[in-house]
């Protein structure tokens, strides 16, 4: 989605009734400026933007959904990773391990961090 910028001049009137809606719709002033122009627009085409603006919503959503789950699996391996740093750490600190003791060990720091994430 491209964007253009234009400047609008409100009365100080119409800036307070806006800034007062904004607030009441718990989002900026800017944000409601824009959904005020696509519905002006929209009604003075007699157009429904609706479906399109939907389109374009569900669209976006889609793309975060999708940049939020690629977060969470490197977050999750990032995590595991610092887990092993830790358990082989404090294996290097005392007596040596075998390699099967060291992965139960991994799991479980991983394991206790996930809970304390709040994840399982």
């Amino acid at each position: 989605m491209k964007f253009v910028q234009h400047s609008v001049r409100l009365p100080l009137v119409l800036d307070k009734a806006l800034r007062h809606a904004a607030q009441n719709r718990q989002m900026t002033p800017y944000a409601l400026l824009q959904q005020c122009v696509r519905a002006g627009l929209a009604s003075l085409s007699g157009e429904q933007a609706g479906p399109q603006l939907t389109a374009e919503i569900a669209q976006e959503i889609g793309a975060l959904a999708a940049r939020l789950a690629h977060v969470e699996r490197l977050t999750e391996r990032t995590l595991f990773t610092a887990c092993a740093a830790y358990t082989y750490t404090r294996v290097a600190a005392g007596p040596r391990s075998d390699e099967s003791i060291l992965t139960t060990e991994i799991g479980a720091a991983f394991q206790r961090q996930l809970n304390l994430a709040g994840d399982s």
